[in-house]
């Protein structure tokens, strides 16, 4: 359900990707994979990525976590620990021009 994604494609079939919650671009040089989701990708790391042939999703910092928080309780929970996730809103509102 994600409104907005910034993308760099860099292949025309993904065979694989990876994810990594928050702002995980810091990991870029340590990925081996066709494409990469993570969150708060500046302008030059998209460069960067995009030059040694990795594509990137910018699915936003906060969407990232609580996509992580939710799946990360329904884990736990199947292993009988009780995980309590708060429900936080996300600070950014995306305004639009006509807005």
């Amino acid at each position: 359900n994600l409104k907005n994604k910034r993308v760099v494609k860099s292949h025309n079939f993904i065979k694989d990707c990876s994810i990594i919650t928050g702002s995980g671009i810091s990991f870029l040089n340590s990925i081996e994979t066709d494409c990469f989701l993570t969150g708060d990708i500046k302008y030059h790391e998209a460069f960067e990525a995009k030059s040694v042939g990795l594509g990137l999703v910018d699915i936003g910092h906060f969407e990232s976590e609580i996509f992580f928080a939710k799946i990360l309780q329904n884990e736990l929970k199947q292993k009988g620990v009780l995980a309590i996730i708060s429900n936080p809103k996300n600070p950014f509102k995306v305004k639009r021009e006509n807005e």
